[in-house]
């Protein structure tokens, strides 16, 4: 599927899903190098900057991090940039790319700010818009770790372990493919700065800044969640050795009075303590002496 944009002489067209007809249809807007068309149909699982000296190539991985329990995913763009014509091709539905056109078509004064000159303009827009979309990924995730935080001390249980790792999940399939392209952005920079003059310098600083304060609060948010599930295996860790305990005690007080109770029960002709009238609370009573006993002890020595 195709979509296009086209003012003051500058013109972006979008391909969906590409075909061999859509790679065809590219090679005839304009002499890209033979790489360039070969690598634009099928995905690539590595970023990438070339140079051509009369157009450029990159290919960029966006992360697309779901708000539920669904596996996340993983959008790929490429970019094939001339002085007036950029194309972006995308291998599954990408909204993002849907929303900057609706974008262009109905606000005159952002046409304006991304239609001048060149398509550098235009190009800084789409990538910095896609990386504000992965700013408001952050900030759901940092929502769901602040809440993990403070319900951590209150829920010490499976579902809790179940909810930082699905998180921790998440942090990693928002790192994978950016990680590996900061320092391609890097090199993109020096090239398109090169190749669109000085002018869109600080516009190519601003998409490296950008960049790295993401990769800055993703590494954050790494150390907290880290953090968190070391601290919630530490409470588990404690609940598990307190109930241990008890439990060890509560053998402990049992297992004397199991053993007078087995004594006792056994079948002889003469037993102390059986054949009385009140031998039975005699019994009783001592068993009971024995278990507060050993309970204060245990007070004692604060194991209780």
């Amino acid at each position: 599927m195709r979509k296009e944009f086209q003012t003051n002489g500058l013109r972006w067209i979008h391909i969906s899903k590409p075909t061999g007809e859509d790679a065809e249809f590219v090679n005839t807007l304009f002499p890209f190098n033979p790489f360039v068309i070969e690598s634009i149909t099928a995905p690539t699982l590595h970023p990438l900057v070339d140079d051509f000296d009369d157009h450029l190539f990159l290919i960029m991985h966006f992360p697309i991090i779901y708000k539920d329990w669904q596996s996340n995913e993983t959008a790929e763009v490429d970019f094939l940039i001339t002085k007036n014509l950029l194309i972006t091709v995308t291998y599954s539905d990408f909204e993002h790319i849907e929303q900057i056109f609706g974008f262009l078509n109905s606000n005159e004064k952002l046409k304006k700010q991304v239609t001048r000159h060149h398509t550098g303009f235009m190009l800084h827009h789409i990538i910095d818009y896609m990386f504000q979309k992965l700013v408001s990924h952050l900030d759901f995730m940092e929502g769901e770790i602040t809440e993990i935080e403070d319900r951590i001390f209150e829920k010490r249980n499976v579902r809790m372990i179940e909810e930082i790792s699905h998180i921790r999940r998440d942090i990693l399939d928002f790192r994978r493919p950016l990680k590996p392209q900061s320092a391609v952005l890097k090199m993109f920079a020096e090239k398109a700065e090169k190749f669109f003059g000085k002018p869109m310098a600080p516009y190519l600083t601003d998409i490296i800044v950008t960049e790295d304060r993401i990769m800055s609060i993703i590494d954050n948010q790494k150390e907290t969640v880290d953090a968190l599930y070391q601290t919630n295996e530490s409470l588990m860790s404690s609940n598990i050795s307190s109930i241990i305990t008890i439990l060890t005690i509560f053998s402990a007080v049992i297992m004397p009075l199991n053993l007078m109770a087995s004594l006792w029960g056994m079948n002889h002709q003469t037993m102390p303590l059986r054949d009385g009238q009140f031998d039975f609370w005699i019994i009783m009573g001592i068993m009971a002496i024995i278990a507060v006993s050993l309970l204060v002890l245990f007070k004692k020595k604060r194991w209780l």
